[in-house]
Parts: C-alpha cells; sequence; structure tokens
C-alpha cells in the first residue's frame, strides 16, 4: 500500500497503464471488479487528498472503460455472468455516504454508477398475453421504458434477452414492472440489469 503522495501517484500511474484499466486502450480487465471495494476503501479511509483522487479517478475509469470481447462478465456472490461495468457499479453504490462525502468528483462518479441499474424480482405474476407483471427492488436511476434488459435467474438457467415496458418507483426503491413476452415466469431473486452493459466490449 502506497503511503506517501509520491507512492500514490506512482502506484495510480502503474495501474492505470497496466493494471486492472489501460488508459492508452480505454480498456478495463475483470480484475477491477475485484479491486473496487480497495480502492473504495482508500476514498472513504484515505489520509491523504492524493490518496483518495488518485483512486477515485481509478474508479471512474474501471466504470468508463470498456472490457475484451469474452472478459466483460465476472461471477459474483449474487449471481454469475454479470456485466462487468454492472458489478463495479453495485460496489460504488454501497459506499454512497462516502461518495456523497468526497465532494462533485464523488457525486460525479456516484450518478455514473446510478445508470447501471438493477432490478430484483420479488414477485411475479405471468399474464394471459404473455407478458409478465413484477414486484421488485430498484438499484440505481429510475429509468425510460420501453428497454431492453437481461434477465438472469438464481436457477442459472442462460441470460435471457427481454423488454422493460413499463417502470414505476418511489424514492424507496420499491418498483413494479412491466416484462414483454418473458421467456419463462422469473422466481424470486431473478434480476434484470441494461442489456447494453452486457454488450459493452472493444
Amino acid at each position: 500500500m502506497s503511503t506517501t503522495a509520491n507512492e500514490t501517484g506512482d502506484a495510480a500511474s502503474l495501474l492505470a497503464d497496466s493494471g486492472f484499466v489501460c488508459g492508452h486502450a480505454a480498456l478495463v480487465i475483470p480484475a477491477a471488479y475485484t479491486a473496487t471495494p480497495i480502492l473504495l476503501d482508500l476514498v472513504e479511509h484515505g489520509q491523504r487528498p492524493r490518496i483518495k483522487d488518485a483512486a477515485l479517478g481509478l474508479l471512474s475509469n474501471a466504470l468508463d472503460y470498456f472490457p475484451t470481447a469474452g472478459h466483460n462478465r465476472v461471477d459474483t456472490p449474487y449471481g454469475a455472468n454479470v456485466p462487468l461495468c454492472c458489478a463495479i457499479a453495485r460496489h460504488i453504490r454501497g459506499r454512497r455516504s462516502a461518495l456523497l462525502a468526497h465532494g462533485v468528483h464523488g457525486k460525479q462518479l456516484l450518478a455514473e454508477a446510478e445508470l447501471h441499474w438493477r432490478l430484483t424480482i420479488e414477485e411475479a405474476e405471468l399474464q394471459d398475453d404473455s407478458s409478465l407483471i413484477a414486484i421488485a427492488v430498484l438499484e440505481g436511476a429510475p429509468f425510460r421504458t420501453p428497454v431492453d434488459a437481461e434477465l438472469h435467474t438464481p436457477l442459472k438457467q442462460p441470460v435471457q434477452h427481454v423488454r422493460i415496458n413499463a417502470l414505476t418507483a418511489d424514492t424507496s426503491g420499491r418498483a413494479c414492472i412491466e416484462l414483454g413476452q418473458a421467456p419463462f415466469e422469473p422466481v424470486p431473486g431473478s434480476a434484470l440489469c441494461p442489456f447494453e452493459c452486457g454488450r459493452r466490449e472493444h
């Protein structure tokens, strides 16, 4: 761990060029998911402003950059084959208070992470027209519909491409959604994330 401002600057430069992000190629690798909590710890508990700023910059790059083809997903405690950017964003959203306390750049990073929304289904009911109404919990910012999404199930079924036709959510994150032509009735614990996130590749 870097202990001085100069060492921190050197470490940040090294990570940006040859670690889990590559600034020249705007490239991120899956190891960024594992590194994200460590960088968030530096933002929250670092003693030097330069340490905090370097960590915040690397987090922003990790969220913005694209992975190479075939390396754009990670396995997490809450599901397999999660888009890398969504997994990183969920770590970031989990440190909301620390990022809000870090000023404008912390708020910007948090706002960007909010765009990588996640809906976790609690109850679902298939309709006669094959659409589906579900009660869910929304993490991240509400979004406009219709929108394409990935459907992940805890049963380790293949990721499904679905369309969210409607979303209603309150400030607590409680949400009601309508899916068009659902391939099957999702079980509780199934999750939705942006379809475009799963297609982010170099």
